[in-house]
């Protein structure tokens, strides 16, 4: 599988996520060789996703400076990102200021759902096994009621009676 030409392997990229998540702390040492059998590491979602997101909370922070381009080109971008971020740095802080304390609020919101997310899951786990300890109720006996038979009215017939002979 190639994805961005002839230096990219799959064996390179599997290395590079391996490497990824064993930073993370999402890749334990012992289990790094079950990722090539094709199982996959467990991993707590909340925590995961404050971890994360505190990560991210402070945009000011710039991500890494990087450039696709090779030798002396790929260089000289990078110098040129540098110099902008340190020239642009007091400006990018001031626009972001309040972003930073958004983010701050979101993940502190975040923080108290996923406990509160927690908290329930163990209290319906609770409840769950407490409700299978209880017996069901026994169910009422059914009454067995006697068939009353009602004769039936006879059928009114169809036919007309005889009629009786005119008098004159």
């Amino acid at each position: 599988m190639k994805l961005f030409g002839k230096d990219v392997t799959t064996k390179k990229l599997l290395d590079v996520v391996k490497e990824r998540l064993g930073a993370r702390g999402l890749l334990p040492p012992s289990e790094d060789a079950g990722l090539d059998e094709g199982t996959e590491a467990p991993v707590e979602a909340f925590a995961f996703a404050v971890e994360s997101m505190s990560e991210h909370v402070d945009a000011t922070q710039g991500l890494p400076i990087e450039t696709h381009r090779d030798g002396v080109a790929g260089q000289a971008v990078v110098l040129a990102k540098q110099a902008f971020r340190k020239v642009g740095q007091l400006f990018i802080n001031e626009a972001l200021a309040r972003q930073m304390v958004f983010n701050g609020h979101v993940l502190d919101g975040y923080s108290q759902l996923t406990a509160e997310v927690v908290r329930l899951r163990s209290k319906v786990a609770a409840l769950e096994a407490q409700l299978a300890k209880v017996e069901a109720p026994p169910k009422p006996p059914v009454l067995k009621v006697p068939k009353l038979t009602a004769k039936a009215p006879a059928p009114k017939s169809t036919s007309k009676p005889p009629r009786a002979p005119k008098r004159r």
